[in-house]
């Protein structure tokens, strides 16, 4: 597979300001301060992969995308979609892939979904007969077939977001764009727009990159990105994001009445109370004849073991971060 997207070095900042009076006075006293959302960031998206960016509030995450679809403009660095500069040739990128942006609706308010359906056909000129087999299969598969017909404004957040994601794939893009784009959706609707997704990826070798707070959303995800204060900060899978801050294992156990049993020596004790214990211990402790000896006690009714979600590894991720920064 090729690079689709390929990022060299960009950096983006914006002038705020800040007022410390009021009235006519504040416009006078202005405070002026330039803040860096992005800087020397570089990474590539292989075509046909799907790929996730993630990061905390003020990250960067929403910039780099709208510089990635030629809404915004890098200050320096270089930025190649599908070979187009995106903000110089922004009308020839904008026919090749589709932007769901989770505040900014495309849809019409008092219209119902469909027309702007067939608006969006018009303006990318897609045949009749293919738009009809196109929004046949995505209202069936997203369950809107009760739904797009009837004006936006009755309609639930979760299902504005159902037909906003329809909206941008029904000309077939070669890369799709989600910025937080399951604000609001039930979670039968996100596991549609899971099995859609893999879906155009198998059939069509569409691009995704997503950009989420909701961590279960990017499952499907096979490269993940992360910005820390506009630097790109991690760049791997997810399987190396958990070997490096997720591989210990917590164990639950529950046990009768009597002397508990012995955990310190195994690892770190999460939790101890009546007939109730937790415990983080190594992967490899798993397998300790003492361990397995002790979890096999004749007073111990129960226990589990569980790998930290994902949820868990990035708050240690974040949590290493700011330690370092100290």
């Amino acid at each position: 597979m090729q690079n689709i997207i390929e990022i060299r070095g960009i950096s983006k900042s914006f002038k705020t300001y800040e007022t410390r009076s009021t009235g006519i006075a504040a416009s006078l006293r202005r405070r002026y301060h330039i803040k860096k959302a992005l800087d020397e960031v570089t990474l590539e998206v292989r075509e046909g992969s799907i790929t996730a960016l993630l990061g905390r509030n003020g990250s960067g995450k929403s910039t780099l995308i709208k510089i990635l679809t030629g809404i915004l403009y890098a200050d320096s660095g270089s930025v190649s979609v599908m070979g187009l500069n995106p903000w110089k040739e922004r009308m020839r990128l904008a026919r090749e892939i589709g932007v769901v942006l989770g505040a900014h609706s495309q849809l019409y308010w008092n219209l119902p979904a469909e027309d702007a359906f067939k608006f969006m056909r018009h303006i990318y000129g897609v045949d009749e007969a293919a738009f009809k087999k196109r929004l046949d299969y995505f209202t069936n598969a997203l369950n809107l077939k009760e739904v797009y017909r009837k004006p936006v404004r009755e309609m639930s957040l979760g299902e504005q977001m159902k037909c906003n994601f329809v909206a941008s794939v029904l000309h077939m893009p070669r890369i799709v764009f989600l910025d937080e784009p399951t604000i609001g959706v039930d979670i039968p609707s996100k596991a549609a727009l899971k099995e859609m997704m893999l879906e155009m990826q198998k059939e069509n070798g569409t691009t995704f990159l997503i950009t989420t707070h909701i961590v279960e959303d990017i499952s499907v995800a096979e490269r993940i990105f992360l910005l820390e204060k506009g630097r790109l900060v991690f760049d791997g899978s997810r399987s190396r994001l958990e070997h490096l801050f997720g591989n210990k294992r917590v164990v639950e156990l529950s046990f009768s009445g009597g002397a508990a049993p012995r955990l310190s020596g195994y690892g770190r004790v999460l939790a101890h109370g009546k007939g109730f214990a937790r415990i983080e211990v190594e992967p490899r402790m798993l397998k300790n004849r003492s361990f397995i000896e002790m979890l096999s006690g004749r007073n111990i009714l129960d226990y589990k073991v569980a790998e930290p979600g994902l949820s868990a590894i990035l708050s240690k991720f974040y949590a290493r971060l700011d330690k370092k920064r100290r």
